[in-house]
């Protein structure tokens, strides 16, 4: 019992992590988000560390004892920045508007993210896909309000960038 659960943890513990790394880089690319919530994340890294330690139980090869070790010295500090990332989507980011296409196919909520005395205030604008894809077409800094006017179904203005939704068009600065 303790063989699969050597496995199964080391096996999620790289899934995570690559769900991790394709969110990073969705994020610094402005591509589609495929990686579930932050928090879905941080549940998975738990239970990847916990069922790790019971891994270590499995002492039937080297292999199985190194595995156990990089399955819980991974999920130990992925558990951490996940948790940071929960902390900062729930204290940091406040909601500013939601703005609907004029089918209403079309959802992007815009968020004001304020990192504290350090930084200044910016302004984000997620598209919301199917399941929990999203996809952050909008990001300026410094800025506390939005202005969004739809041109059409795909062609929307944000504080006087215009942008295509159809060509993937995303504003940054």
């Amino acid at each position: 019992m303790e063989r699969k659960y050597n496995l199964w943890s080391f096996i999620l513990c790289f899934f995570v992590v690559m769900l991790a790394l394709q969110a990073l880089y969705a994020s610094f690319k402005g591509t589609w988000q495929v990686a579930p919530p932050t928090l879905t994340l941080l549940l998975l890294t738990v239970i990847t560390f916990f069922t790790g330690i019971v891994g270590f139980k499995d002492k039937s090869s080297r292999r199985a004892r190194w595995r156990s070790w990089l399955t819980v010295l991974i999920a130990l500090p992925l558990s951490a920045i996940f948790l940071l990332g929960v902390a900062v989507n729930t204290f940091a980011r406040e909601p500013l508007e939601t703005a609907h296409s004029p089918d209403s196919k079309i959802i992007i909520d815009f968020y004001t993210l304020n990192g504290g005395a350090t930084t200044s205030i910016s302004v984000t604008g997620i598209v919301n896909g199917p399941l929990w894809f999203k996809k952050r077409i909008y990001y300026q800094d410094p800025m506390h309000k939005v202005d969004v006017e739809w041109t059409n179904n795909h062609i929307v203005t944000i504080n006087n960038h215009t942008l295509n939704l159809n060509k993937g068009e995303t504003f940054s600065n």
